[in-house]
């Protein structure tokens, strides 16, 4: 091949590989712009001339993980010349759940949006968002009410893990393995901490051949987190288990009966 025809080659491989990088870029960009759009989507243009709300930002201030749930509200008045249709309020935490009274709303009346925050499990700060929509524009928020603050954790630090095996507290006693196929190695994790005041070492007792278990670290100190793994080499499944089957695996390294430290274990196998 003749010298010029290596560099015209060369060049049109730079070309192509540029307009890739540009066009991957491009395609990032615009998922990126998408997922926003659906997590803060733009507000109506000129909304408060429509639906006027007497504040739409509000510090509840702070809270503790054990507090009940609290009731906020929010006053709006239709400031507009015509009757105006309030079809639904959207939050973007499930730890906020909007009460509302849909339907028309008269020039000059009013009503009020109650937005319930429950801080349970949610510790931290708070900045959560809820959307209201008019019939005029179901892409486009009339307002966005926003609620801030801060929560600390209960007095149980441990309350978010619900289920006890000795000093072991974990998310969940379950674990499922959705789809794998023949062949594949899959693992699935459960959350989990030391609520004790001694290093905890897990093993796992009944342990069929085609599952391992681990503890990542492998040793949980005292008052930290840690994650249970637990794998499956679906090659060696036993070619009578198709489909869907369950089993426990037994938990060792910590106190109390079999049946009270046992992961239930749930395996979607495809042949």
């Amino acid at each position: 091949m003749k010298p010029i025809t290596w560099i015209r080659l060369f060049l049109f491989c730079v070309v192509v590989g540029s307009f890739r990088v540009v066009e991957a870029r491009d395609v990032r960009s615009m998922l990126q712009e998408k997922t926003d759009t659906l997590i803060n989507p733009p507000l109506m243009k000129q909304g408060e001339q429509i639906l006027r709300f007497d504040k739409t930002v509000l510090n509840i201030g702070t809270m503790t993980e054990d507090d009940a749930p609290k009731i906020y509200h929010f006053t709006y008045t239709n400031v507009s010349d015509k009757t105006i249709n309030l079809i639904h309020v959207r939050t973007t935490c499930g730890c906020t759940v909007a009460d509302v009274h849909t339907g028309e709303i008269l020039p000059g009346e009013s009503g009020v949006i109650a937005l319930t925050y429950n801080p349970k499990n949610h510790p931290g700060t708070i900045d959560t968002n809820a959307f209201v929509y008019l019939s005029l524009s179901d892409k486009m928020p009339v307002a966005r009410l926003t609620l801030t603050g801060n929560v600390l954790p209960g007095a149980d630090e441990w309350g978010r893990y619900p289920y006890v095996m000795g000093k072991l507290r974990l998310k969940q006693n379950r674990i499922e393995f959705r789809e794998i196929a023949f062949g594949k190695h899959a693992s699935e994790r459960v959350l989990c901490g030391n609520s004790g005041d001694q290093s905890l070492h897990l093993t796992a007792l009944g342990l069929p051949a085609f599952a391992a278990f681990r503890t990542e670290p492998e040793v949980i100190s005292p008052g930290s987190e840690a994650d249970i793994v637990v794998t499956i080499d679906t090659s060696l499944i036993p070619a009578e288990k198709v489909g869907s089957f369950t089993f426990p695996i037994i938990i060792e390294g910590v106190d109390g009966q079999q049946t009270d430290r046992t992961l239930n274990i749930k395996v979607n196998y495809i042949k």
